[in-house]
């Protein structure tokens, strides 16, 4: 969705509520598509500090994910804190990757919506901090039932250090 900012950059307001709802169906999170099952929303402003436009609100959505431990699927909502300075297209510093870009005194505020939101995700998506997962040897999911399984591996370079404990 874009939203012109006219009126913003000109001075003629000084600041603009945005209440935004947009259906993104996925997100893209190294290598994984992450569904979201409720719309996108926005809530923020856009304004101007001495000719410099900013942006600041939050965002949120719930996404089905799979527990990176136990592999059960689950539900979670995602929400994204805005704070950035908005810049011209055209401009030097828009080069760089810090800043939204304006385009024709408009601002793409769906790719916004979606890069913040990949961005307040966790590296390794758990269903809750203290899933046990899978055992590694019979395949069982530790939170649901206990297996019987051996699990004394030893790390082959270890070996010989075994010896020394009979």
């Amino acid at each position: 969705m874009k939203i012109n900012l006219a009126e913003l950059k000109d001075g003629l307001k000084k600041e603009l509520d945005l209440e935004i709802e947009e259906k993104i169906e996925t997100l893209s999170y190294f290598g994984d598509n992450i569904s979201l099952i409720t719309p996108v929303i926005f809530k923020g402003k856009i304004y101007n500090v001495n000719g410099e436009l900013y942006i600041d609100g939050f965002v949120e959505s719930t996404g089905e994910f799979q527990c990176y431990r136990c592999l059960n699927k689950f539900h979670q909502k995602i929400i994204g804190e805005v704070h950035e300075k908005l810049m011209e297209e055209n401009a030097s510093e828009a080069e760089m990757d810090d800043y939204f870009v304006l385009k024709n005194d408009e601002i793409e505020l769906s790719e916004m919506m979606e890069n913040t939101l990949i961005l307040a995700l966790p590296m390794k998506i758990v269903c809750h901090e203290d899933c046990k997962g899978l055992c590694p040897v019979c395949g069982k999911n530790l939170n649901e039932e206990l297996c019987d399984c051996q699990k004394d591996e030893i790390d082959p370079r270890l070996a010989k250090l075994k010896d020394l404990l009979q």
